[in-house]
């Protein structure tokens, strides 16, 4: 006996049945108690949505009649393409003016045992402009007894002449969520475990499309395994690991270079090609986007509840404006790929260039003179460092007059001592205590090897930078503000943070040309101009007598 496909054998026979359609069936279902049905009908939507099996189902209920002796037959006949009243043409087939004429002289026999002569058209955009020129009055004012479902994928390419004569319906595509429930059930029926990671892939890789998402659970029983796991999904797919996805997006958001290397090298000797790695790692980091915006659990992501819970971790470590440039990185070295040169050089390089994309956009907008805009995760921390202040004084402020109140008392003796809430505790830091919260803070780890502390005192602290941070002044400076916030949230009280460049730590030679005059020169600042470059570095170079 053959095997039946799944997308076949669980074809949908009702209206209730039809998955993600339900407005459309509504309709349909209230146009026929009601007797308001058109003669013409258009149904248009992406593949394996339904239309096919919405025009079969909308046919048998309109040939519906208790007269029919028949009427179970006749109905699982018309569900099957296979009655002779119920005609179901291919359009790419019988695309031609001949077929059209066709189609009109048998449009005037009436039906042989049922109400009406239902003609069903898949792909009606394949025919030619002269066999639609010919179908025009036919499909307009047809006989009583003819009614036309034309279905499409490509509505655009249906002349606006037919479609002025047919009642349009656009087929959406079905979300993930009701495609696993679909799923879910159909694996059941065949007696079949999986893990919810992949009925969740399986209904995602469908794109829309019930058949397509049938089509690959069809490739996965296929293996003959009565329990299927991400693993064996991602093996008999052909599918990149989400292990190396999930390891390459964490080292990523932490900077790791090399922990990024060898995730995404991991990737590609899978078999996976370069472009597709940028593509599954830019889906990854859209994830995490949409999780830290909407939330994890967001209906936006189709993913399951382990894959929820890595984009949301993702989402927190990266703001909204470092993962859309990473993701529009990601999508511009994809196309650079697929058009060929020197792709695994030139997908490394992108790599190393999201690995490193917060300290270059904070360093750019530093050397470029602006001032750097704080991330959301910033402005929160100074939110809170506010709020955390204002409370502070407040219960000081209560404190304070709570002693006095008591003081007051013992005065008077008129009334018992009063309860007097504990003072805010501070915390005094050490060296090393500052040091290692500058090191530990994201955006400030690279430049905390530059910086060694002169005084420390109880509200202030001076740093200095040593000689290995000379090149890098500029952009330490403009981090003062933010090593202030970092250390006043340490002692849990507000700190002043100074920072300079020592005498011993300054170069000795006085022929040394300053930043500053450089970026004055006239010659510089054409070349500024020209190339929309910033003055990095001043070195003397001594010329050859």
């Amino acid at each position: 006996m053959s095997y039946t496909v799944l997308a076949r054998r669980y074809r949908s026979t009702t209206f209730e049945n039809i998955v993600g359609q339900d407005s459309i069936a509504k309709t349909l279902r209230n146009a026929i108690d009601s007797e308001r049905t058109a003669h013409a009908y258009l149904f248009s939507g992406t593949r394996g949505v339904g239309k096919t099996s919405m025009a079969r189902i909308f046919a048998r209920e309109l040939n519906r009649s208790d007269s029919l002796t028949e009427e179970e037959a006749i109905g699982n006949a018309i569900l099957r393409g296979e009655d002779l009243d119920v005609i179901e043409i291919d359009g790419a087939s019988n695309r031609g003016v001949q077929e059209a004429r066709d189609l009109i002289a048998a449009a005037g026999l009436a039906p042989s045992r049922c109400t009406y002569r239902i003609y069903i058209i898949d792909e009606v955009h394949m025919l030619t402009t002269p066999a639609f020129n010919a179908l025009l009055k036919t499909m307009e004012e047809p006989p009583s007894h003819v009614k036309f479902i034309l279905c499409t994928t490509e509505p655009h390419k249906v002349p606006s002449t037919i479609q002025s004569r047919c009642q349009r319906f656009d087929f959406r595509s079905i979300p993930s969520t009701k495609i696993a429930e679909h799923l879910s059930f159909v694996l059941k029926e065949e007696g079949v475990k999986a893990d919810n990671s992949v009925i969740a892939e399986v209904a995602r890789l469908g794109n829309g499309s019930m058949r397509d998402s049938l089509s690959i659970l069809d490739r996965l029983l296929a293996g003959g395994s009565k329990t299927i796991n991400a693993n064996e999904m991602e093996e008999l797919l052909g599918l990149p690991s989400q292990t190396a996805i999930s390891s390459l997006c964490a080292a990523i958001a932490t900077n790791d270079m090399q922990k990024a290397f060898e995730a995404s090298d991991c990737l590609i000797a899978s078999g996976i090609s370069l472009d597709r790695c940028l593509e599954v790692l830019s889906s990854a980091l859209r994830n995490g986007l949409i999780a830290r915006v909407c939330g994890e659990h967001s209906p936006l992501l189709e993913l399951s509840d382990e894959s929820r819970k890595e984009a949301t971790v993702l989402g927190n470590q990266l703001d909204e404006a470092t993962i859309t440039h990473m993701i529009a990185l990601c999508d511009a070295t994809g196309r650079e790929v697929r058009r060929g040169g020197s792709g695994r050089a030139l997908f490394d390089a992108t790599i190393a260039r999201l690995c490193m994309t917060g300290q270059l956009s904070e360093a750019g907008a530093v050397l470029a003179g602006n001032n750097v805009t704080p991330s959301t995760s910033t402005k929160k921390k100074r939110i809170n460092a506010i709020t955390n202040s204002q409370e502070t004084q407040k219960k000081q402020t209560v404190t304070i007059e709570a002693n006095k109140q008591v003081a007051s008392d013992k005065v008077n003796n008129s009334k018992p001592e009063a309860q007097v809430s504990p003072p805010v505790t501070t915390t005094e830091i050490s060296d090393e205590q500052a040091l290692k919260a500058i090191e530990e803070t994201p955006g400030l780890k690279r430049i905390a090897k530059y910086l060694k502390i002169v005084q420390l005192e109880r509200n202030s602290i001076s740093f200095g930078i040593n000689n290995e941070g000379r090149e890098s002044t500029k952009y330490i400076f403009a981090q003062e503000q933010k090593i202030a916030e970092v250390l006043s949230g340490l002692a849990n009280r507000k700190m002043t943070v100074s920072i300079s460049v020592p005498e011993s730590e300054k170069p000795l030679s006085r022929s040394a040309v300053s930043l500053e005059v450089v970026e004055d020169n006239e010659l510089v600042k054409v070349a500024r101009g020209l190339f929309d470059g910033t003055v990095v570095q001043v070195t003397n170079v001594k010329g050859n007598s």
